[in-house]
């Protein structure tokens, strides 16, 4: 019988389409093309620093050398994380008057150095400019690696960014060894062999790429990105040394940022999409917290969304191409989402949008949204029935079945008691839910937590894998889904108590 992990991998269409999908990723007038969000962003920026010169005198210098510089001048200014931080601060602050980010009068000399930078006509943008050039990810110049404390050069604009890193992470960055610039290049290199097109689009949106070490906020991170620092991405480098890993997670962030540009220039969200009482998602696969993290409001939802339909072309992609690509970066194993698991959070978070979030969604949202389930469909060839959600929380439960195998190993004798306890209170709750669903069918008690979980698994998998919808037009089932969510999520956090899932 499959267990809740056998579908690791969908069936992919054609080739033809997945080259079709690619090249609608990157060429759509308004969500693909990476010139035009660019252009808009630009223009986004403009408009703000015309805000500013009233106040801030070298706003108005920077503003004039815009205005004299070529539209692809004006991009490259406008990609510099530390310029598009200043002008929001300096927004923020003359709008509400509160502090924050960094002080009106550095943001001030910051644009008086952007002004100069133009004048002279000095390369690239001022922040990455003094980079050397074994610091370029790769040979267009569009993305650099930082630096860290040990080579960092010293400038207004690189101090900027460490106070901005200070503000948003509270964390140190790392000083990239040459052979994890060699594994940057590396994941790049496979990226770039499977999504010619996406790579180059989704990477125009990042100026900056960051290791950083498995300390302080960013224990339990695998990579990083937000709106707050645009431009930029965080990778840990504990996890960069695997090729597959990497290309993932570069293509993920990356997309990040190309949404962040859009959001920039156009509606994606309504004007009161933040306030407390907006509507927001639970993301299943994601263990609960006391902080209520895996629930995620209008913007997280549809970023991840936008990400995850992505993913899943990545990931048929590199199943398919495994074998031949294998002797040079080695066997996928664990190392990728897959392609089953992206188009399932991808079909859930879409179907939430719809039915959930779309009040807090601006007209270009609505139609982003749109668009990508269009691009799902094409995508998904062996669709679940509407509204499925159990074997999200499987996936869950198996991914964390896995942690406690390894917890159990070292566990003391009071742990594995209270453990036991709770998988017999697991197989109750497992037994009920399928009896709600006319399934008598399951399951001896068991004394061993991992045997227990094993018939859970069991016993549950035939009902999330069931595509003809039988178990969900039964009477049972909206009662049986709440059985298995309380029995998972419960599991969760009895887990995270005793500490089993690690950091």
């Amino acid at each position: 019988m499959p267990d809740a992990l056998s579908e690791v991998r969908a069936p992919a269409p054609g080739s033809e389409v997945l080259q079709a999908i690619e090249t609608a990723l990157v060429r759509h007038r308004a969500f693909g093309d990476s010139l035009y969000i660019r252009q808009q962003l630009t223009a986004a920026y403009l408009r703000r620093l015309h805000k500013l010169r009233t106040a801030l005198p070298q706003a108005s210098q920077l503003v004039d050398q815009l205005q004299l510089a070529t539209p692809e001048r004006q991009r490259q200014q406008v990609a510099d994380t530390v310029l598009r931080c200043a002008v929001q601060h300096a927004m923020r602050q003359l709008a509400l008057g509160d502090e924050y980010g960094l002080a009106l009068p550095q943001c001030d000399a910051l644009f008086g150095l952007a002004a100069e930078h133009l004048r002279l006509g000095l390369p690239g943008a001022p922040l990455v400019a003094g980079l050397a050039p074994q610091f370029l990810l790769a040979g267009d110049g569009t993305t650099s690696v930082w630096p860290g404390p040990g080579a960092t050069p010293a400038s207004p604009h690189a101090s900027a960014f460490l106070d901005i890193m200070q503000e948003n992470y509270g964390a140190p960055l790392a000083t990239p060894t040459a052979s994890e610039m060699a594994m940057l290049r590396r994941g790049l290199q496979l990226l770039d062999t499977l999504l010619p097109r996406l790579t180059r689009s989704a990477l125009s949106h990042v100026q900056l790429l960051a290791l950083f070490p498995k300390v302080g906020t960013w224990c339990g991170k695998a990579s990083s990105s937000q709106f707050r620092v645009n431009g930029a991405i965080f990778l840990n480098r504990e996890l960069i040394g695997n090729p597959w890993w990497l290309a993932e997670h570069l293509l993920h962030e990356a997309l990040h940022q190309k949404l962040y540009d859009f959001r920039h220039g156009h509606s994606l969200l309504a004007p009161v999409h933040a306030r407390d009482d907006a509507a927001r998602v639970c993301s299943l696969w994601n263990a609960p917290d006391e902080s209520q993290s895996h629930y995620w409001d209008a913007h997280r939802t549809l970023a991840a969304f936008h990400v995850y339909v992505q993913l899943a072309l990545l990931c048929l992609l590199a199943e398919q191409h495994e074998e031949a690509l294998a002797p040079g970066y080695g066997a996928i194993g664990q190392q990728m989402s897959g392609s089953r698991r992206a188009i399932d959070r991808a079909r859930y978070l879409g179907e939430q949008l719809r039915a959930t979030i779309w009040p807090e969604l601006g007209e270009a949202g609505r139609q982003m949204t749109l668009w990508l389930l269009a691009v799902l469909d094409e995508l998904d060839i062996e669709r679940r029935p509407a509204g499925a959600s159990l074997h999200l929380l499987l996936d869950l439960y198996a991914r964390q079945g896995r942690k406690l195998d390894a917890f159990l190993e070292h566990a003391a004798a009071n742990d594995a008691a209270r453990l036991g306890e709770q998988a017999q209170a697991e197989l109750t709750l497992a037994r009920t839910a399928l009896l709600e669903l006319g399934e008598a069918a399951l399951v001896h008690d068991e004394p061993s937590w991992p045997q227990a979980r094993k018939q859970v698994l069991q016993a549950l998998t035939p009902v999330a894998q069931d595509r003809s919808g039988n178990y969900m037009r039964r009477r049972g089932y909206p009662r049986a889904q709440a059985l298995v969510t309380q029995m998972v999520q419960q599991s969760s956090r009895q887990l995270a108590a005793l500490g089993a899932l690690g950091a």
